[in-house]
Formats: C-alpha cells, sequence, structure tokens
C-alpha cells in the first residue's frame, strides 16, 4: 500500500541523513530508490538525485495548461513504478515555482 510521509525540520536537523539513509536502507535490500530534489543543489546532497524536473518531466516554465512530458510504457515510467521509496527533498520549495 502507498504511503506518503512528510518529514519537517529546520535547517541542520538531519533530514538528508534520514533521506540517505533510508534510501541506503532500501538499495541494500536490491531495491529502486528514487533521489528527487525541487532543485539542482538540493539534488546534489542526495546519492543519485535529480530535480524533480528532471524524474519527473515537469517543463521549467509552467502556466495553467502545463503538464509533464513522462510517457506511459518508457523505460523511465517504469523506474518510477518499480521504486520502492521515492524520496524528495525540499518539496515544498515547488510550491514557490508553481505558483
Amino acid at each position: 500500500m502507498p504511503k506518503c510521509i512528510f518529514l519537517d525540520g529546520p535547517a541542520g536537523t538531519g533530514k538528508t541523513f534520514v533521506y540517505s539513509t533510508l534510501m541506503h536502507a532500501v538499495r541494500v535490500k536490491g531495491d529502486q530508490a528514487i533521489a528527487v530534489a525541487s532543485t539542482g543543489i538540493a539534488a546534489t546532497l542526495l546519492s543519485g538525485g535529480r530535480t524533480a524536473h528532471s524524474i519527473f518531466k515537469i517543463p521549467l516554465t509552467l502556466n495553467a495548461t502545463s503538464t509533464c512530458s513522462l510517457k506511459p510504457n518508457t523505460s523511465e515510467a517504469k523506474i518510477l513504478l518499480d521504486a520502492k521509496v521515492i524520496v524528495w527533498d525540499e518539496a515544498s520549495m515547488l510550491l514557490f515555482s508553481c505558483g
């Protein structure tokens, strides 16, 4: 059953450490863990991290009719579907760029 867990805390409290530990535990078992971040800088702090725009094919310039360009039945879509966990660091920052 899919779950969404939100981890919040001030800077320097260990959120990225928790994410890294979780992803390592999943990957050690041979499962897929995807690291996503809302900014390129945040993505570099996660093992294998990529921006949300890159992973989910979100347009960089958004308007009322924008949609992601991730196509079903592609290798990229399969990776997302097979993932046991998707960690999205700095997710709240995306609201500022989508507003």
